[in-house]
Parts: C-alpha cells; structure tokens; sequence
C-alpha cells in the first residue's frame, strides 16, 4: 500500500507541476511578442534564465546532498517559481529590465524545481523502477497545460496565465507537502570539495556535453520553431497546441521506458534518438504552414523522451551514491543553463541573418557532434554489464 500511494502522489505531483510550468513557459514568447519585443532583443530577455538556472540548480543540488533530501528544496524552488509566474503574467509591466529580471527568475527556478523532482523519484527505491511512467504524468500535464492556456488566451487576456498558474501550483505544493522524502543513505557530509569527483569522471563529462548539444536543438525549438511558427501566420493559439501535441506524443514512449531501458542499452537509445532529433528540424525547414508545423510534433514521440529517460539512468549510474543530486543537478545547470544562455540570442540572430528555414538547418546539424559524442561516452563507459537493467530491477 505504501508502495502504491507515494507513486500515486508522485503522479499528481508531476500532473500538476508540469502543467504550472507549461501554462506560462509556452506563452513567454507570444507574451513578449504582444509587448512589442522581437529579435536580439527578445533573445536577451530569453538568456536571462541561463544565469539563474545555472545558479540554482548547482546551488539545490549541492544543499540536497548535504542535507540528505530533495522534498524542501523543491517546495522553495518551486514556491519561487509560483509567486514569480503570478506576478509575471499577474502584472502586464512592458519594461525591459523587469522583464529580464522576472523571466530570469521564473525561467531558470522552474528548471531547477523539474530537475529536483526527477532526483526524488529516483532516489525512493519503489518509485526508481516506475521513474518513467512517473515522468509520463508530466507529458500529461504538461499537454494540459500547454492546451489550456492556448484556448483561454482566444478569449482572454494574459492575466488568465497567473489565474491558471495559481490553481495547478497549489495542488502541486499539496501532493510534494504530503510526499515522503528522497531515501538518503547516512555517513559523511558532502562538502563543496567533493564535487571534484565529477570533474574527474570522463564518462560523465562526455555525457554532460552530449546533453549540451541535444538541449542546445531542444532550445532551438523553443525559440526558431516558434519564431517560423508566428512567421507563417500562426498564433498564440498554434503555439501552444504545437507544444500540448508534443507532450502528449511522449506519452508513449514514457509508458514503455522502463522496459525499454532494461531491454536495450540506454546509450544506443540516445543514439537513435540523435538522429531523428537531426531529421526533426530538417522537417520543420521544409514546412510552411502552421498546422503541419503542429503536426511535425509527432517527432517528439521518438526523440525527447528517450533522451530524458536515458540520460537520467545513465547519470544515475556513473556517479558515487554521496552525489546522486549534485551528480545530476551540476549536469542540468550545465547543459540547460549554457544552452539558455547561448542559444536564444544565438537562434534569434541567426533567424534575422539567414532567415528561420536555414536557420533550422543549422541546428539540424548539431545532431552530427551528438553521435559522436554518444560513441565516445561509450568507449569511455565500457560494457555496460546490466547496469542499468540492475538499477531499474531493485
């Protein structure tokens, strides 16, 4: 029984966060847009979240090892992040620096809150096995969240964001309140000199840029998709079913990936996963209509999903039981914070000096360092004698 309801909450808990963090993160840029921001600009405003992201989540993931636990770091970074979105969507103020400030703050918090929350999944022993059927509660909520705010925004105005933020954020703090905490084996305190083990891990450095290359396309999505998006005539509306489409595509996936992590080795999944993340974006080139751009969403079904899943196990599996969060939160504040810092900027000025088409496939090509990257983690890694298979089986 106690098996069954720590994974249900963890589901409600996905389910509700997720679509918090959806409702306002899929209409940021439409937002922007609506207040006359664009180009190099917009993409300064985008980046802000690099510097916070890179922060916080190095910062949580250190103070959850340290004190052995995940449950009150996510309730403050998600809490932050709550009042920040109200306020944000709340309070329609059309200044540059307020924005920067606010987007920072909530872009890059809410980064930490879902990187937190993977880590507590994965460090209860009977909800580790379930991990990614936990995460397709997520999708699902990401999904709703995305639909909900592209629909009421035909009708409304912005400040229906903070309504709807405000609603799914305090059932998500519920279900975290009532929430178990992350299983943390006692001994030495980690200290801030303890992280060198990272460093010194070539398996993990590899896998960190590998993620770097990959969130670097996934970021491009946010920014020169939705850019070709509004281009051919798209609205608000076409964004965010464009993103609730690409949720529910990893439903699927996310349902199945537990067996397919024990099946086949996680490395080879990613690999795959590379390939068609490439064939994506030279898709999204040749589309010039926004509800096929919606369509190509399907995409997302055999791309993202298994590179989440997978780099969160293979993570897992090379790094000392003393820094499964620092191990995981140092690798998120890496590749998500550089790929926010750079990518916006660099997206909305290659948008204006190439135009979005050839843009796209500029970022297609990122996909070719990836593979590389996948077989050299692979050699550096060794056979993977169960690892995987192991850690998902106990």
């Amino acid at each position: 029984m106690k098996k069954k309801s720590t994974a249900v909450r963890f589901n409600g808990l996905f389910l509700f966060s997720y679509a918090a963090g959806a409702i306002g993160t899929t209409q940021t840029i439409p937002y922007l847009v609506s207040m006359g921001f664009e180009g190099t600009q917009k993409g300064i405003i985008l980046s802000g979240m690099a510097i916070s992201t890179l922060v916080t989540q190095f910062l949580f993931g250190y103070l959850s090892d340290k004190f052995k636990g995940c449950r009150w770091f996510f309730l403050i970074s998600f809490g932050v992040f709550f009042i920040g979105d109200v306020v944000l969507f709340g309070f329609r103020w059309p200044q540059f620096w307020y924005l920067l400030a606010m987007i920072s703050l909530t872009g890059g918090i809410a980064r930490t809150w879902q990187g937190l929350e993977d880590t507590w999944v994965l460090q209860i022993d009977e909800t580790k096995p379930v991990y990614s059927r936990i995460h397709a509660w997520g999708a699902f909520g990401w999904a709703i969240g995305s639909w909900a705010a592209a629909i009421l925004l035909n009708w409304l105005d912005f400040p229906v964001i903070a309504v709807l933020v405000f609603l799914t954020s305090c059932a998500t703090l519920y279900f975290a309140w009532k929430q178990q905490d992350a299983q943390r084996a006692s001994g030495k305190v980690v200290k801030v000199a303890d992280l060198k083990e990272l460093v010194k891990n070539k398996a993990y450095i590899l896998l960190v840029l590998i993620l770097l290359v990959l969130f670097g396309m996934g970021t491009a999505d946010m920014y020169i998709v939705v850019d070709k998006v509004m281009a051919i005539g798209g609205t608000s509306f076409h964004v965010g079913a464009k993103w609730g489409l690409q949720s529910l595509m990893e439903i699927p996936i996310l349902l199945v990936g537990d067996k397919l992590m024990k099946k086949y080795d996680p490395a080879n999944l990613m690999l795959g996963a590379s390939v068609l993340f490439g064939v994506r974006f030279v898709v999204y080139s040749l589309i010039q209509n926004p509800w096929w751009m919606i369509a190509a969403a399907v995409f997302q079904m055999v791309t993202f999903p298994i590179i989440i899943i997978s780099s969160k196990l293979m993570i897992d599996e090379i790094i000392p039981e003393k820094l499964k969060s620092s191990g995981q939160m140092a690798a998120m504040s890496v590749y998500m914070g550089l790929s926010l810092l750079i990518m916006p900027v660099f997206c909305s000025w290659l948008s204006e000096a190439i135009g979005c088409d050839p843009a796209l496939l500029v970022v297609a090509g990122f996909a070719v360092p990836a593979i590389v990257l996948i077989l050299m983690f692979k050699k550096a890694r060794g056979p993977l004698q169960n690892q995987s298979q192991n850690s998902l089986r106990r």
